[in-house]
């Protein structure tokens, strides 16, 4: 009965995180027309499950995507308007922090007017409009953009996977242990 409660732990321990989890994330510092504006922001977050425990979150695995306010996943490519389309050119974070997102998103009046925006992470975030208020705004990133990402990736120490079976050695010998003291005591 031990050995089965003690399988049962290590499957358990074993098994990896597969629940959805949420972070959010920012890049502050892009350069604007050659000058590097230090308190430009682009803020976003992302749910997703690391369904393959491949220690990557991909585009499959994702179920939100926001990005300065605009949800992607639930918002827009889930519209049938022919008149606002948005789009996920690629996703990926790993569970290490290195995350890469392609993301657009743009719209129309049906005559006259426009307006979108790009994200492209270790490139730009882009904003523009036409018609009736010409505009447009892009940020590039630098050697200086700060990325910032929570909760912070959990980088696993060296030796948990060596304490781990340390302790599920001794759970077993003290369940083997158990037992022999049981089939003593009965004689």
């Amino acid at each position: 009965m031990a050995y089965r409660h003690v399988l049962a732990l290590a499957l358990v321990c074993a098994a990896g995180n597969a629940c959805a989890e949420d972070w959010q994330f920012s890049y502050t510092g892009f350069n604007e027309n050659g000058a590097f504006i230090h308190d430009a922001r682009v803020d976003g977050s992302f749910r997703g499950t690391d369904l393959d425990l491949d220690g990557v979150i991909s585009l499959a695995e994702l179920s939100s995507l926001v990005i300065a306010g605009r949800e992607y996943l639930e918002g827009c490519l889930s519209l049938s308007d022919p008149y606002f389309r948005c789009e996920i050119g690629g996703f990926s974070y790993k569970l290490t922090g290195q995350l890469s997102v392609d993301a657009n998103w743009w719209g129309n009046d049906e005559a006259f007017s426009g307006w979108g925006a790009g994200f492209r992470t270790g490139d730009r975030y882009s904003q523009w409009s036409y018609g009736w208020d010409d505009w447009s705004q892009t940020w590039y990133w630098t050697s200086q953009t700060v990325f910032d990402i929570t909760p912070a990736p959990q980088v696993p120490e060296p030796g948990t996977g060596a304490m781990l079976l340390a302790g599920l050695a001794t759970l077993a010998g003290w369940g083997r242990r158990r037992v022999k003291e049981g089939a003593l005591s009965a004689i």
